[in-house]
């Protein structure tokens, strides 16, 4: 799969010479549009595109309905002085009541939408997908305006294969992605530099685990991570983003514990992208799901993992995004289906005391693509220059 990607690459890179660097005189009439539930590829590309055009938000403000909490995107984007234009998405749930009683966001979101982009007048819409894509990709297309996607899974959701039918390019991070359609270019999933900058590791006395599932937590890991607790605090240190949702719960099991078990166990609701890749950095071992942002950084950081897929990701993709980084030698894949807290603490054992080899680094950080960043911001300036 390496091998074709590069290869495809290259070609792209043959017919994209453009060099960034030439745009920078541009920077006052390039408005660039971006939208999507990907936050942390969608700002290793921002930190491309700034330096060439004015970029825009248009975004969802809350994260979980009903909690108070704030998106990813609405905390990190602000503090960067990108303007952010919230809008309401509505999200098809499995509770089929739930998405009904949502289905009023939908003409909300795409008239916030098209009022949003048409006060913009940006000459290009990029798409990291999610339901809150589709209004914003809408209301580009309605409005004859250039829409590009990104898709950084193997397999689109519902959403990413509706933005991708409104897109002029969609720019992918697995080969055969969409198959064969001719707006599909390949360009890598961007991913921020400092997670291919990693420094040579100092030896530790107590080894360190970092524990994730994601922004909004996984109550399967938490679950089983706070019955193993006592037995790992005796020999690594821990630290722990626990979700908005579980972090209260988590909190409780933390003050359960004795004062030395209570200094090695480090716990926060969510990360920003820079803490995270700070975690990811300094970490012997991670254990999270598998989406695909988070199995390429873990790639480029060769930190060791033990992956628990989400079993029902659309089309199984978190299964098969957790089985690539597996084949190089860095993962190890638990089910979760048949997952148990001593199951975890053996993979965990076994993990910390055959770390894998630097040739097994070496064939996971193959599967990144460092310039994927520069290939996609190269595409959407192109985009919106035609």
């Amino acid at each position: 799969m390496c091998e074709v990607k590069r290869e495809n690459m290259n070609r792209t890179d043959l017919r994209h010479k453009t060099d960034l660097r030439h745009k920078t005189d541009l920077r006052h009439k390039i408005r660039i549009v971006i939208t999507g539930g990907h936050a942390t590829p969608a700002l290793a590309t921002i930190e491309v595109l700034e330096k060439n055009a004015e970029i825009y938000w248009i975004g969802e403000k809350e994260g979980i309905e009903g909690t108070g909490s704030k998106t990813l995107e609405y905390q990190v984007i602000p503090e960067k002085g990108i303007p952010f234009y919230p809008i309401k998405s509505a999200k098809i749930h499995p509770n089929i009541f739930k998405t009904f009683v949502n289905l009023w966001k939908l003409p909300v979101g795409l008239i916030q939408s098209l009022y949003f982009i048409a006060k913009i007048k940006p000459h290009v819409v990029l798409s990291f997908g999610s339901y809150v894509a589709v209004p914003a990709a809408f209301s580009a297309w309605i409005l004859g305006i250039p829409v590009v996607t990104h898709e950084q899974t193997t397999v689109p959701g519902l959403a990413n294969r509706i933005v991708g039918f409104l897109s002029k390019k969609i720019a992918i991070t697995f080969p055969g992605t969409y198959g064969t359609n001719k707006k599909v270019v390949l360009t890598g999933n961007p991913t921020r530099k400092g997670f291919f900058n990693r420094l040579k590791r100092k030896s530790r006395k107590i080894p360190t685990i970092f524990v994730t599932g994601g922004s909004r937590g996984s109550s399967i890991i938490n679950e089983n991570i706070s019955e193993i607790l006592n037995k790992l605090l005796k020999k690594y240190r821990v630290f722990h983003q626990t979700g908005i949702l579980e972090s209260q719960k988590v909190q409780k099991v933390k003050d359960s514990l004795s004062q030395s078990s209570k200094d090695r166990y480090h716990i926060a609701p969510n990360y920003t992208p820079e803490k995270f890749e700070e975690r990811l950095l300094n970490s012997d071992l991670v254990i999270s799901r598998a989406g695909a942002n988070t199995v390429l950084e873990i790639a480029a950081t060769g930190t060791p993992a033990i992956l628990i897929p989400i079993p029902w990701s659309g089309g199984g993709e978190q299964v098969k995004n957790a089985k690539i980084l597996e084949e190089s030698g860095i993962a190890k894949v638990l089910n979760q289906d048949s997952l148990t807290s001593q199951k975890l603490l053996k993979a965990i054992e076994e993990m910390l005391k055959a770390p894998p080899s630097k040739d097994q680094k070496l064939k996971a950080k193959k599967l990144t693509v460092p310039k994927a960043a520069e290939n996609l911001a190269r595409l959407v300036l192109e985009t919106a220059n035609e």
